[in-house]
């Protein structure tokens, strides 16, 4: 999956801005010209051991889902509200985010360094 440049800059900002073992980040649910409804940025990353909080804002009248399952975050953010979710990236890889709600919209994916 391609990541546009705009989001990748926003996390590695996201990551520049935090302090060290703290990542903090909006992620925001938009559409794209091509009519698909995506979680932005795609990619997210920490390092082991950070603690994460994510702002989910959902822009949408209807409710969407935002799952990472490997680190149990599992939210439902209701129309044009947003939520938080706060986890520990307790270990390394590279995992999925996906809509547990609408399989169909594109997913993205949260990178834990070493």
């Amino acid at each position: 999956m391609r990541v546009p440049s705009l989001a990748l800059g926003v996390v590695l900002l996201g990551l520049a801005a935090a302090q060290a073992g703290e990542i903090s980040l909006r992620v925001v649910n938009v559409v794209t010209p091509q009519d698909v409804k995506i979680w932005e940025p795609t990619s997210i990353a920490a390092k082991k051991g950070d603690t994460v909080t994510l702002q989910l804002v959902n822009r949408h009248a209807d409710e969407h889902g935002f799952e990472i399952v490997a680190f149990g975050v599992k939210e439902v953010v209701a129309g044009e509200k947003t939520s938080n979710v706060k986890f520990t990236a307790d270990k390394a890889g590279i995992f999925p985010i996906k809509c547990h709600l609408h399989p169909a919209h594109v997913v993205g994916q949260f990178i834990v360094l070493e």
